[in-house]
Formats: C-alpha cells, structure tokens, sequence
C-alpha cells in the first residue's frame, strides 16, 4: 500500500501505549505528517461526541424549561441558563472544530504534494538516465 493510500485510510501504526514523548521524537524533532494527521482526527470524533452529548443536554434542558414554564419559573429560568451556557459551549466547539478540519486537510494536502514532488523527481531522474544512455 503507497504511503499516500495509508495516509488517507487513517491508518495510523503508533499505538496508545508508550510516552508522547518517543512516540513523536524523530530526527526533526515533530510528529511525522500521518501521526499528526491522525491525533488531529481523533480530536475530530472526541470534539464530535461531545457536541452530540451537548446537543442531549440542550433539548432536556429546553424540556425542563418548558415544564416548569407556569409552575415554577425559578426552575424554569436556571433550566434556560443552562441551555444557554451549554449553546454557547457547543459554538466554541464549532468554531474549533472548523479550525482542525481546516488543520488537517492542509496538512493531508502539502503531504500529498510533497509525495509527488519526491516522485516527480524520482522520474526525472530516471529521465535522465534514459536519456543519457541514447
């Protein structure tokens, strides 16, 4: 499998096992591009889960506002609060969630450039050596 199929399937062969630290520590001193681009994608789902979970919450919250709407309006307006403090929650996750989308798909490009230019020159070289034996 080509180092560009593996990096789109997700497939990552660092495990949880083991400390940060070796796991990314290299010659450049960073993760490599297929580490980065799947920790980023772990994030994607963990972010996702809990936007679902403070969705949940929203709508039982707006239910309890509802039901204690006419009988007790102290609970009604703690309920509400609520919901808007977890509103305001799921924007942020939004806007974070933009941003590692936005993250990972420019690292998925300059590695996928980065591949063909390593293989462009490959077959220029290979070019050349034709050509110099004509």
């Amino acid at each position: 499998m080509s180092k560009i199929a593996k990096l789109f399937k997700g497939s990552s062969s660092s495990g949880s096992s083991g400390s940060s630290k070796s796991k990314y520590s290299r010659s450049r001193g960073g993760p490599s591009p297929q580490e980065a681009i799947h920790k980023l994608r772990e994030t994607e789902e963990m972010l996702t889960k809990k936007q679902d979970y403070l969705e949940k919450r929203i709508e039982q919250e707006l239910t309890i506002a509802k039901k204690n709407g006419t009988k007790n309006k102290r609970a009604a307006l703690q309920a509400l609060k609520r919901k808007k403090r977890l509103e305001q929650q799921l924007t942020q996750i939004d806007g974070t969630l933009s941003t590692i989308e936005f993250q990972r798909e420019a690292l998925e490009n300059s590695h996928t450039n980065t591949e063909v230019l390593k293989n462009m020159g490959f077959a220029a070289k290979a070019m050349k050596q034709v050509h110099e034996n004509m």
